[in-house]
């Protein structure tokens, strides 16, 4: 196969690269982002005279673009887009039920919703482990000294959120509305939809604050839900865990948000998750995992690079993680706070079994869950086996 990548600003991944040159296809890589191509009729004519003259199969990207979409359904070229995040809004447009676009969901129930809605050519497709790129790390003593701790965790608070920059915006009764089922939905991971939102206070939000709302063709309910709240109530969550765990752990924190945090955690600059990353991942006895809410039953990249390198993970539980991994063999999993607690006391005192589980979790990914087999998921349902 001839595939034709087009990378993100953001977030690129480049072993999907690796994967499919192991794999035997040849790979080509768009040299502008699909950022770019946005109104800019110029860039999307010699995009297309580039997939004529190279006469490739598909084109892949991690992120959905209508621009893209829209040049691909014009000549009849498959498009195919693993969306990696959650839930993926920028598929929500009509160009995404264009026939020749496939798109595939990291989150089951998020997927499931897409087929309920009607887009026929949506997939369920986890996240994976970059084996490729994480074999060929080297991390040397002195990376182990500089990032062991007893536990650590990469990624962000979620302080700039939409809900904190709107709730000024709303009158009490909706403000009351929304911190009732903030505080009913946080710090419990048991797969039940506590995000509820009524349809008279949905109503009442649209006819208040009409512009915090998005141009994509997505259900406000659904907006308000996995976005404005899911976000509000992530960085609840994240900071009052860091607190808590900080009182009783070493923890090391590293994120790019500027806000302070509880004194007590150790905190350090945004990471290169390339290189940087899967050592603080290899060094740190305990990996946490705190799901971004937006996520609601899929398992987030973070678990997955954590087993890539041989690392302990400790996540709050998903519904997605008993069909992917044998819990307290593979991967150790919390429900509440006071679950964390214990079993990241039990694990820090159980180096033996601590380290049985990070092996197994990283067999698991290893032999299941790599780019390669969720590519090669991709490419069999774009061009079945007769």
């Amino acid at each position: 196969m001839k595939v034709l990548y087009v990378k993100n600003e953001a977030l690129w991944m480049p072993g999907i690269i690796f994967a499919l040159n192991k794999m035997g296809h040849e790979i080509l890589v768009y040299p502008e982002s699909m950022e770019k191509f946005e109104d800019n009729e110029e860039l999307q004519r010699q995009f297309e005279i580039v997939l004529k003259r190279e006469n490739v199969d598909f084109v892949l990207t991690i992120w959905f673009s209508k621009e893209v979409a829209r040049v691909t359904n014009r000549i009849g070229l498959k498009y195919a887009t693993w969306c990696v995040d959650s839930p993926a809004f920028h598929a929500w447009v009509p160009e995404a039920e264009y026939d020749n676009c496939y798109l595939f969901y990291l989150d089951y129930q998020e997927y499931e919703l897409k087929k309920k809605v009607g887009q026929s050519n949506a997939y369920y497709l986890p996240m994976a482990a970059d084996i490729i790129w994480s074999g060929q790390l080297v991390i040397t003593d002195d990376d182990i000294k500089q990032y062991t701790c007893n536990m650590s965790f990469v990624g962000g608070m979620y302080t700039d959120n939409l809900y904190d920059r709107s709730i000024g915006m709303f009158p009490v009764d909706m403000q009351n509305a929304f911190t009732e089922i903030i505080e009913q939905s946080a710090f419990v991971w048991d797969n039940q939809d506590r995000l509820h939102i009524s349809q008279e206070l949905v109503e009442t939000v649209r006819r208040e604050c009409p512009q915090i709302f998005p141009s994509f063709d997505v259900s406000d309910e659904y907006y308000l839900q996995r976005y404005l709240l899911g976000r509000k109530l992530t960085q609840v969550e994240r900071t009052l865990l860091m607190d808590l765990m900080a009182q009783q752990y070493d923890i090391h924190l590293y994120t790019r948000d500027k806000d302070i945090v509880s004194e007590n955690v150790r905190r350090f600059p945004a990471i290169n998750l390339l290189e940087t990353t899967p050592k603080v991942y290899y060094s740190s006895k305990i990996n946490l995992n705190i799901t971004l809410r937006s996520i609601a039953s899929g398992i987030p990249a973070r678990v997955f690079d954590v087993m890539s390198v041989g690392g302990f993970m400790l996540s709050n539980w998903q519904a997605e993680i008993p069909e992917l991994f044998v819990e307290d063999q593979e991967i150790v999993t919390y429900k509440t706070p006071e679950e964390l607690i214990d079993k990241a006391n039990y694990y820090l005192k159980h180096e033996d079994k601590r380290i049985r589980i990070s092996v197994n979790g990283y067999r698991k990914v290893k032999e299941q869950h790599t780019y390669e087999h969720r590519l090669d998921k991709i490419i069999s349902i774009l061009y079945p086996t007769p």
